[in-house]
């Protein structure tokens, strides 16, 4: 690139994103510096002055320019993944996968699914060539080569080139979750065993982790396969029911509400497998003046370390054995009381009968029988 290039180059508006893309290294002539003048010069013009119409056919067609370069950028990485295993460098640590990760700031899993298109495309030249005329998106490739790999892996009983002309037929007017549906369909079709095992695969994928932040709350995050999600999707959407018009809680509030409330019924029915000698119960240590709402009075504690407030202690103890135990100044237990219901039986059964569901503010959860 000349330096009038460069002087050219500099007085871009640094707020422009475009002016953080760094030149391909060693590559500071065409067509790297065309390409990235050209970007620089469309971005100059903005969008403000386009129709609608303009704007969608410049999505596209900056879509279709994306989906080329990516292509190219996986003809490149398979070049580099061939050369690596050659010979392996030492500033990769022996690993294109984690040198890609630092390189391009992508965490392992992104990295290694990079590596793996990668290296399936450069044996799909037709499905290559379709992504890089834009004719393909990327979670659409990523789906014919998943799918490759199990016919190469000889899991599914049919022909390379059949599979592949199939699926970039079947891709032209299909999204990418439509297109795995056609690829189970036709693979199941073709080798019923080989669908019967990727099913299995799939639920050995499962996984779900509970963790507890810092500031107490609870973050989910998990996988389930076909069957378990929808079994619990089933029970979530069982429980939420129909909206209320007084319902003010948003959709992802009321899916929340309605897994806390699957656990708490199952607490309750009293059926789950005993641990240490009771059935699993959620346990609340708090103080009588934490109860009483007394002004300067202690948080309550939960199970496994969470601090509530006395308001939430008595919710949770409306309904529930009570354990009354006696300390000294010093927290030293000097006497435990017998175990009582907070509501009788009898009464209970009464209050049932009369609300017929939770009289709490917008809860509609009907009593348990």
């Amino acid at each position: 690139m000349s330096s009038a290039s460069l002087d050219t180059l500099e007085e871009i508006d640094p707020l422009d994103p475009l002016a953080c893309i760094p030149l391909a290294g060693g590559c500071d002539g065409p067509p790297f510096s065309t390409i990235r003048q050209g970007l620089a010069d469309l971005a100059d013009g903005g969008p403000e002055h386009l129709s609608k119409d303009s704007l969608r056919e410049d999505l596209r067609w900056l879509a279709e320019v994306q989906r080329s370069v990516e292509a190219l950028s996986a003809r490149w990485l398979a070049e580099l993944d061939r050369r690596t295993q050659e010979q392996p460098w030492t500033e990769c640590d022996g690993s294109l996968t984690e040198w890609l990760g630092k390189a391009l700031r992508l965490t392992p899993g992104a990295a290694y699914a990079q590596v793996r298109t990668a290296r399936t495309l450069d044996a799909l030249p037709a499905t290559a060539r379709a992504f890089g005329r834009g004719e393909l998106s990327a979670q659409q490739v990523s789906v014919i080569c998943r799918a490759m790999d199990e016919v190469h892996r000889g899991r599914v009983r049919i022909g390379t080139m059949e599979a592949e002309m199939s699926l970039l037929s079947a891709a032209g007017d299909r999204d990418p979750r439509e297109l795995n549906d056609y690829w189970k369909q036709v693979r199941y079709r073709a080798d019923q065993e080989a669908g019967l095992e990727a099913e299995e695969e799939q639920r050995r994928q499962r996984w779900l982790n509970l963790r507890q932040t810092w500031s107490g709350r609870y973050v989910i995050e998990g996988e389930l396969d076909a069957e378990s999600g929808a079994t619990l999707r089933t029970a979530l959407s069982g429980l939420m029911g129909r909206r209320s018009s007084d319902d003010e809680r948003s959709p992802e509030q009321r899916r929340a509400d309605a897994l806390v409330e699957l656990a708490r019924r199952r607490l309750d029915a009293g059926d789950l497998p005993e641990r240490g000698g009771e059935r699993p119960h959620l346990t609340v240590v708090a103080e009588l003046s934490t109860l009483r709402l007394e002004p300067g009075s202690k948080l309550a504690d939960l199970d496994w370390g969470a601090l509530v407030t006395g308001e939430t202690a008595r919710r949770i103890g409306c309904d529930c054995s009570i354990a009354p135990v006696v300390v000294d100044e010093d927290g030293e237990i000097l006497h435990v009381g017998r175990r009582t219901r907070s509501v009788p039986a009898p009464t209970r059964r009464a209050l049932n009968l009369r609300d017929r569901h939770c009289q709490d503010p917008g809860c509609e959860v009907p009593a348990p029988q």
